[in-house]
């Protein structure tokens, strides 16, 4: 990986974030952060060895409430599963995102070893079990290391009995937690994640930068995902609460007389219009600023206006873990909107 790399992924991963999945500041240094530390090496996922068992890497929480999460944390995220006997040879991403298409970056030029392509996600998702790759449907072990400023956590159980240790972890320290989690064989990330979605935002990021001017730039990315330009809007109205480990809203959108509401959990989940429901999670919603560039949920104010794009999910790469009705159960609570009821056929039973 290089410099040019680095900037185009942080772009890149911050459209495929769909409002989170991290701070494109935080990516971007924490790439070249990676890089100074010592070598990147992202393999396909046909150059890696099917039988090579990864980890995934990732932040977890409330983006609004990062705490005092350092990139060491990663590091000792997965020093503290080594430590209690889990054996990985690379790894993987949780999704893409501003920082999280980062996931493993640090970790693997302190210890030497390979990211492969073949996050759990080629998006961004609000929960760990979205990023699980269907492991819950499983007899699977979970394990997971949690690491933030004052507090280490190593969870053995289930998926949710683990998820739900290390969300309460970041929502009792008001901080994203350094995450690293679940070792599977490339094998199973292949057929159950999103091979090759890494490269794909690097490519879509360098795109979008070679654009020049507001709306070039934003046509250039809906173009390489094949989405839609939904509006170009004045957000009339935000609202955001921090609930359970989320930063839970709805943003309203204004264009002369129409009218759109967003609704978002850390990512954005749903998109409606007059009450009619235009686009559910894991479509992706992304929003860029006036300037054409990619935004997150957290960043954005009222009075300000965006351009709202919308990708159908069918287009973009999705792992399996956003495939099972039940994993969207908590989205559903926090939101107060139904979403698997406008998933049919998509879902899994």
């Amino acid at each position: 990986m290089t410099r040019e790399d680095v900037d185009a992924l942080a772009v890149g991963g911050t459209i495929l974030g769909g409002g989170g999945g991290g701070w494109y500041e935080t990516g971007r240094s924490t790439g070249v952060l990676a890089l100074e530390i010592g070598k990147v090496e992202l393999w396909g996922p046909d150059e890696a060895d099917p039988d090579w068992r990864v980890i995934t890497s990732a932040a977890l929480g409330a983006p609004t409430e990062r705490g005092n999460t350092k990139p060491m944390h990663f590091i000792r995220a997965a020093l503290l599963l080594k430590e209690a006997g889990v054996k990985y040879d690379g790894l993987i991403a949780a999704e893409n995102g501003g920082h999280n298409s980062f996931g493993g970056w640090v970790i693997a030029a302190a210890l030497g070893l390979p990211v492969v392509d073949t996050p759990a996600d080629g998006r961004a998702h609000p929960t760990a079990m979205m990023g699980s790759m269907g492991l819950h449907r499983l007899d699977y072990k979970s394990v997971k290391a949690g690491v933030t400023e004052g507090s280490e956590v190593l969870a053995w159980g289930s998926l949710q009995s683990t998820s739900n240790v290390v969300r309460g972890q970041a929502r009792d320290m008001k901080a994203l937690v350094a995450l690293a989690r679940d070792p599977v064989p490339v094998s199973y990330t292949r057929e159950h994640g999103a091979p090759g979605a890494i490269s794909q935002a690097i490519e879509l990021g360098r795109a979008h930068m070679k654009a020049e001017g507001a709306e070039p730039k934003v046509k250039a990315a809906t173009d390489f995902l094949g989405g839609e330009l939904v509006c170009k809007a004045k957000i009339a109205k935000k609202t955001l609460e921090a609930r359970g480990g989320f930063d839970v809203g709805f943003i309203t959108l204004v264009q002369g007389k129409d009218e759109w509401e967003l609704g978002y959990v850390n990512e954005y989940m749903t998109l409606e219009k007059g009450g009619k429901r235009l686009a559910t999670f894991p479509d992706l919603m992304t929003v860029f600023d006036e300037k054409g560039e990619p935004t997150t949920s957290a960043t954005l104010k009222e009075g300000q206006t965006v351009y709202l794009v919308n990708v159908p999910k069918e287009k973009i790469l999705v792992g399996d873990g956003n495939r099972y009705p039940e994993i969207y159960k908590p989205i559903e609570e926090a939101l107060g909107r139904p979403m698997v009821k406008h998933l049919a056929g998509y879902l899994r039973p």
